[in-house]
């Protein structure tokens, strides 16, 4: 407990140097602090998850990886528009190894918790009305925007079909972290594409930090609290 609890203060005092790198234009800093918050979150999750099997292990460590190089990516981005696509590619590969891990909480998760269709639709209304928007602004990155936001989505919904929220409050965390990641991503498209804002890359950061956490918070607790059921 108390190790975990170092953990995610190491993580906040790490996001918070990172904010403070952007609003200075501090970029060694920068750089620095958010090559790190992936690598506490993976740290903690592995000392998390003892005896945990490894298909849980394996799908959020890859998260998490390629998380690492797609903020590498995104940090370039402005220089050179590839490294915005490389980050699009990484990013991508993030989620689906998010949404590899949800499902498979999910599918240990009995009985499994219902399909909530309301949700599904609202949420899949409001992706898609969003990238009708974007659409003009988009450019040469329209498909590849329009495949990493449908990508996005279904992680959403893996999320939220993962627990039984009543039940289970550790999701929560998840819902909260996959909820931010998407806000997250949506600045990311506004300021990139649309316009720039003021604040955009704090903003960005700060929903993204928050997001990554909450994604592996939700997911750690739930497995500590259903350690002697996760099964391959």
């Amino acid at each position: 407990m108390q190790g975990r609890s170092v953990l995610n203060i190491l993580y906040a005092v790490t996001l918070f140097v990172h904010l403070l790198a952007i609003v200075f234009h501090l970029d060694i800093l920068s750089y620095a602090s958010k090559f790190l918050l992936p690598f506490i979150l993976a740290i903690q999750f592995v000392l998390g998850t003892e005896g945990i099997p490894s298909v849980f292990r394996i799908s959020m460590l890859a998260a998490l990886f390629f998380t690492g190089f797609g903020d590498m990516f995104l940090l370039f981005s402005e220089q050179n528009t590839w490294f915005f696509s490389f980050s699009l590619i990484t990013f991508a590969f993030s989620l689906m190894a998010y949404i590899g891990f949800f499902l498979k909480i999910r599918y240990s998760n009995y009985p499994l918790p219902r399909c909530q269709w309301a949700f599904i639709f609202a949420a899949q209304a409001a992706v898609i009305a969003f990238i009708y928007f974007m659409l003009p602004y988009l450019g040469q990155l329209t498909i590849p925007v329009i495949i990493f936001a449908g990508i996005a989505s279904v992680m959403l919904q893996a999320v939220k079909h993962a627990y039984r929220l009543k039940e289970q409050p550790s999701g929560w965390y998840a819902m909260a972290g996959a909820g931010l990641y998407i806000i997250s991503c949506a600045i990311i498209a506004i300021h990139y594409f649309y316009h720039p804002l003021e604040m955009g890359t704090f903003l960005i950061m700060l929903t993204y930090g928050l997001a990554q956490w909450g994604l592996v918070t939700g997911g750690l607790l739930y497995l500590r609290m259903r350690r002697g059921y996760a099964v391959q």
